[in-house]
């Protein structure tokens, strides 16, 4: 009973940093474009955020619970370090007001604690491989439509009146409820499969399924998370890499929301963090490549590439921790 407990509050733990952190990044581009208000963008995205999962299904929440470690079989040690692994390198990362990605540091965590625990053979090369695929291809596709997005938007954009033009700024309302829909297609789910797969060993079913209760409990906890830190991350993101207007802001959001929705579909787990900074680069070089804050994306990139070493580490060094206590 205490080991059940100790593992759901690591996992609202893990659902409430991914609020700070992801919750920021969504926000970003809609706060730095000022076109639209948090009272407005935050019920907006975690509406759509709730309807992500009805609309694309929950083949992410079945990659990250048991297409890459067979937890019924490595046990709820190997989970409790995996997320304790992901926990302390959000921290530190939040910590330096950087955003990261949380696939990365759960997927790290998980591998870790994993290899040092024994349980080496339960885990799964092709989802470590779809884990893989989806974060480095989510990057460039990102990027690379936010690029054409761009363009296309300002060659549009030199055809239309003022007032036109100001309509189409209204058009970050259907981006915020579109990369919402994607985020909770695809980053949500790893709380949506992290809280399924403990209701499915807290009842020792071997048939992996997704109750109500593991969507609706860490849409909460995010959005608490996405209240109250995400803020902070927002204002790296939003005009850190470049400076966001209204019309870069529409390409930026559409070519990420895209980027994820494809991905969810496909059942890849990706993030929305790097997805969105993907695009922030792409758009920037668009439009104009030394508007660019190159030494930001550096240090962006170098979060990005220490993250999963980092998380690998941090997960074996707790299970050595636990087997030594053991």
């Amino acid at each position: 009973m205490v080991l059940d407990g100790a593992i759901f509050t690591l996992i609202v733990a893990f659902t409430i940093i991914s609020g700070i952190n992801d919750g920021g990044n969504l926000m970003a581009t809609f706060l730095a474009s000022r076109t639209l208000r948090p009272f407005t963008v935050v019920p907006l995205i975690l509406i759509s955020i709730g309807l992500g999962p009805m609309v694309f299904g929950t083949a992410v929440s079945h990659t990250i619970a048991v297409e890459i470690i067979n937890f019924q079989v490595a046990g709820y040690g190997v989970l409790t370090g995996a997320l304790l692994a992901a926990l302390f390198t959000l921290l530190v990362t939040w910590k330096m007001k950087m955003p990261t990605s949380t696939t990365v540091a759960l997927g790290g965590g998980m591998i870790g604690a994993a290899l040092v625990s024994g349980h080496a053979r339960d885990i799964h090369l092709l989802g470590i491989v779809k884990l893989l695929i989806g974060l480095l291809g989510s990057v460039g596709l990102g990027f690379l439509a936010a690029w054409l997005l761009t363009r296309a938007i300002w060659w549009i954009l030199s055809r239309l009146s003022a007032d036109r033009i100001h309509q189409l700024e209204k058009g970050q309302y259907l981006t915020a409820f579109w990369q919402g829909l994607a985020y909770g297609a695809n980053d949500q789910e790893k709380a949506i499969g992290l809280m399924a797969l403990f209701f499915m060993i807290l009842h020792h079913q071997t048939r992996y399924q997704v109750p109500i209760a593991a969507i609706f409990l860490p849409l909460v906890f995010w959005a608490l998370g996405m209240i109250f830190g995400g803020i902070r991350i927002a204002r790296t993101v939003g005009n850190h890499v470049i400076r966001v207007n209204p019309m870069n802001a529409v390409s930026t959001q559409c070519a990420a929301a895209i980027t994820v929705s494809l991905a969810a579909i496909a059942g890849f787990p990706v993030s929305t963090t790097q997805t969105t900074d993907g695009s922030l680069f792409g758009t920037g070089t668009a439009l104009r490549p030394g508007s660019v804050r190159w030494i930001v994306v550096r240090k962006i990139l170098g979060v990005w590439a220490l993250t999963l070493p980092a998380a690998i580490v941090l997960g074996g060094g707790i299970m050595a921790l636990f087997l030594w206590i053991k």
